[in-house]
């Protein structure tokens, strides 16, 4: 059988935070060539407990948060040319160059190695990882996966070069090369994302947290998202299997700290998510569980949010996006404003803080308004929750990004330019941004000292008025 080595590779932007993230495709791949016999290894360049990282903290030590999360290893590196006009350091994070290469060589040489790609614009650590890979085993093969290489195909085959490119989910294909490259038959690989094994944990250092899906997909077609481009349909997994997998994860691993990183959490509920956490509370786990992806408002009845609190959970965040009534119908109709305060309320009532609380607004979206984001940001604290921006990142094959005028969309191609920091699609000027990020931060801090600045009527019908009353010139 083969030895297949899998690097999770750096990453290039100006920001980057450990929000319980893995690199959840590698481990499954990783699980799933194990189930047939072959040898794996993972090279994981952003394991921000690191020995290498010394327990000191601060820029070049491992600095540990709250619940599992912490900041990545960094340092800065000079700006691309298409960001020269962008008032932020960029950054390389993960681990440094040189204890990357003896990570490499620590191993026996692969028969062949995988490397996965996260944003469209971070290729530029995934080009750095092939580099390394072929200078320290020249001649064996390289697969690269993940998102980037299943939407900017093109790009990746062009600059990047692997030997195989994997588009979409990954177990059945490394599976396939595998044997290719020890010129065997195709294994029968039942790739249906239910019956995978649970992802190798094993092959990581120290795991202080772990991150979950009990599923794949979406049911949504939201203009603005890739989620149905990277996946087939909806996949669920059984409740048992994923209640097994909690419960290993704390024995073997002792972590109190499980993240959902599902699309679609909490859709058909009663079919799946509901069983799931009636058994976790049956259990008795006394585990703490969080949902940094959105959840979506509407689905919240009063008998979620009284599991969800029961079970552990103590970290929501909720999809609010955008008050406006056209955008909202532009995504499928999947939340509106109602259906955030009923949802809000409804947690309030099952014990959950604002504390536990926040709400995700997007910004620079195409065709946006100051006011639009702005009565997002100040509808989701006239309810007393916390604003996380997310800012929009033009990626290809989205309607969105098929809207463009044909000249945008040929300027966009260039990965870089998707940038959701650097994207010029809808955010206007780089200033505009970071006004509304400061408008948002002082809400925030308003609500952390117990202050509710705006009621709902003022948010719903204001404007460029509310950044003026915090301070705020645009």
């Amino acid at each position: 059988m083969a030895r297949v080595l899998l690097v999770n590779p750096p990453i290039y932007d100006f920001a980057a935070y450990d929000l319980w993230a893995k690199p959840l495709g590698l481990l499954y791949v990783a699980a799933v060539l194990e189930t047939l016999g072959h040898e794996a290894r993972i090279v994981d360049c952003l394991d921000r407990l690191h020995p290498c990282y010394g327990a000191g903290g601060g820029k070049y030590g491992h600095k540990s948060r709250r619940y599992g999360t912490g900041s990545y290893h960094w340092s800065e590196v000079e700006k691309p040319v298409c960001y020269k006009d962008i008032p932020r350091v960029y950054k390389r994070f993960g681990l440094p160059g040189e204890v990357f290469q003896r990570e490499l060589a620590a191993g026996e040489p692969p028969d062949i190695i995988g490397v996965t790609s996260g944003m469209t614009y971070w290729y530029g650590g995934v080009a750095e990882a092939v580099e390394a890979v072929r200078r320290v085993f020249p001649g064996v093969p390289v697969a690269l996966g993940g998102i980037y290489a299943t939407l900017s195909a093109e790009h990746a085959e062009r600059v990047v070069r692997p030997d195989y490119l994997v588009r979409g989910p990954g177990e059945k294909a490394m599976a396939q090369i595998a044997a290719e490259v020890q010129g065997c038959a195709a294994p029968e690989v039942d790739d249906f994302f239910g019956s995978l094994p649970f992802p190798a944990y094993h092959l990581l250092g120290r795991v202080e947290s772990v991150s979950i899906l009990t599923g794949r997909g979406c049911p949504y077609h939201c203009a603005y998202c890739a989620s149905g481009l990277l996946s087939r349909g909806i996949e669920r997994r059984r409740a048992s299997s994923v209640e097994d997998e909690i419960e290993r994860y704390k024995e073997e691993f002792e972590v109190r700290d499980v993240a959902f990183f599902d699309d679609a959490l909490l859709w058909d509920a009663s079919n799946h998510i509901k069983p799931i956490l009636r058994d976790i509370i049956r259990r008795g786990l006394g585990m703490r569980f969080h949902t940094p992806n959105g959840l979506a408002a509407r689905m919240i009845d009063e008998e979620i949010a009284a599991l969800m609190k029961e079970a552990g959970f103590v970290t929501l965040r909720l999809s609010l996006e955008t008050v406006s009534s056209a955008r909202q119908a532009d995504w499928d109709g999947k939340v509106g404003h109602a259906d955030f305060i009923a949802a809000v309320g409804r947690l309030r009532d099952a014990g959950f803080s604002s504390e536990e609380m926040g709400a995700y607004v997007m910004t620079g979206l195409p065709d946006e308004s100051v006011e639009e984001t702005t009565r997002a940001i100040a509808a989701a604290h006239a309810a007393a929750v916390a604003v996380r921006l997310a800012q929009y990142s033009p990626i290809p094959g989205t309607a969105y990004f098929e809207r463009l005028a044909e000249r945008a969309r040929a300027a966009l191609a260039e990965p870089l330019l998707q940038n959701n920091t650097a994207a010029p699609v809808g955010s206007g000027p780089y200033e505009r941004y970071e006004a509304l990020k400061t408008f948002a931060a002082r809400l925030n801090d308003e609500l952390a000292a117990g202050r509710v600045v705006f009621t709902t009527e003022e948010a719903l019908g204001g404007g460029e008025e509310l950044l003026h009353r915090m301070g705020i010139e645009i």
